[in-house]
C-alpha cells in the first residue's frame, strides 16, 4: 500500500481535479506556472484561518512576478503522474526556452476523495479561484502579487504569511460541507448537465438588438460646431509630446508602505 500523499500532493492534485470538472476542454488544462500559484493561494487561505500557519510549511520566495517554490515545482509531475494524470507539451514561443506542458485530469470519485482529506477554507478557496483564473496566467500572477506576504517582501526574500489578515468570514462558515458537496457523483453529474443545457438555452435565444436613441436628432456640424471643438481641445493645453524615459526607484519601494496598501502613512 502507498503511503498517503504528502499536503503538497494533495494541493497540486486537487487543483488539477477542480479544473478538470471546466466544461470546455481547453479550461482543464492547467501547467506548471498555475499549479505553483494555486499551492501558494492554498497556503494563503489556510494562514488566514489559522494565524499565519501554512498547511504545507513551504517556504515561499518572492521570485520575479510572483510567490515561488522549487520544492512544489519538482513535486508536479510525480504527483500527478502517480494518479494517471495526462501531460501534454506544446513548443514554446521563445527561444532557449523549454517547451510549455499542460496537464489534464476528470476523476469524480478521485476528486471527492481528495476534497475529504482538505480543510474546507482551502477547498472553498480553491474552487473558487480555480474556476475564476483557471489557466489565466496574467490574471492570476495579478490576483497573487497583490496578495498580503508578497506585498509585503522585496524579490528573493522568503514570504511571511504572519502577516496575512484573518478571514472574518470564516467565522461563521458552516462546519458541515456545503449542500453541493454531499451529493452523490451521479447527481453532481446531472446538476451540471441541467446547469449546460440552461445555458445553452440561453445562449441560442434570439436576442433583439437594442435601441438606438439619438440624443440630438437636428445635430450640425458646422463651422460653429468645429470652432467650440478647437476650444475645447485649446483647454488641455499644449498636446503632450512621445519620448523614451527611464524611471530608477529606489530599493526602499519594496517596503514602503504605500506598496502595502497603507492609506494612513500621511504620505512619507
Amino acid at each position: 500500500m502507498s503511503a498517503d500523499p504528502s499536503p503538497v500532493d494533495l494541493l497540486i492534485r486537487y487543483t488539477l481535479l477542480v479544473s478538470g470538472e471546466q466544461d470546455k476542454l481547453y479550461d482543464r488544462q492547467l501547467g506548471p506556472i498555475h499549479l505553483v500559484k494555486y499551492v501558494y493561494l492554498a497556503d494563503l487561505f489556510h494562514a488566514r484561518r489559522h494565524n499565519g500557519v501554512t498547511f504545507t510549511g513551504t517556504k515561499w520566495r518572492f521570485y520575479k512576478f510572483g510567490p515561488w517554490s522549487q520544492l512544489v515545482h519538482e513535486r508536479i509531475e510525480p504527483a500527478l503522474s502517480q494518479i494517471g494524470a495526462e501531460k501534454q507539451g506544446y513548443p514554446s514561443d521563445y527561444e532557449d526556452s523549454q517547451d510549455w506542458s499542460r496537464w489534464l485530469l476528470s476523476d469524480d470519485h478521485l476528486l471527492e476523495k481528495t476534497e475529504n482529506q482538505l480543510p474546507l477554507e482551502i477547498t472553498s478557496g480553491l474552487r473558487r479561484d480555480v474556476r475564476r483564473f483557471g489557466q489565466d496566467t496574467q490574471g492570476l500572477l495579478h490576483y497573487v502579487y497583490g496578495t498580503e506576504p508578497m506585498l509585503s517582501a522585496a524579490p528573493n526574500e522568503l514570504l511571511d504569511f504572519a502577516v496575512v489578515k484573518p478571514d472574518a468570514s470564516m467565522d461563521t462558515a458552516p462546519e458541515q460541507p456545503l449542500r453541493m458537496d454531499r451529493l452523490s457523483n451521479r447527481k453532481k453529474r446531472e446538476f451540471r448537465e441541467r446547469v449546460r443545457a440552461l445555458r445553452t438555452k440561453y445562449e441560442n435565444r434570439e436576442r433583439k438588438p437594442p435601441k438606438m436613441i439619438n440624443p440630438a436628432e437636428d445635430a450640425r456640424y458646422d463651422d460653429v460646431y468645429a470652432e467650440g471643438m478647437t476650444w475645447l481641445d485649446g483647454l488641455a493645453g499644449k498636446p503632450f509630446q512621445e519620448r523614451d524615459h527611464v524611471v530608477q526607484f529606489s530599493d526602499e519601494v519594496w517596503q514602503s508602505s504605500t506598496r502595502k496598501g497603507d492609506d494612513d502613512s500621511d504620505g512619507k
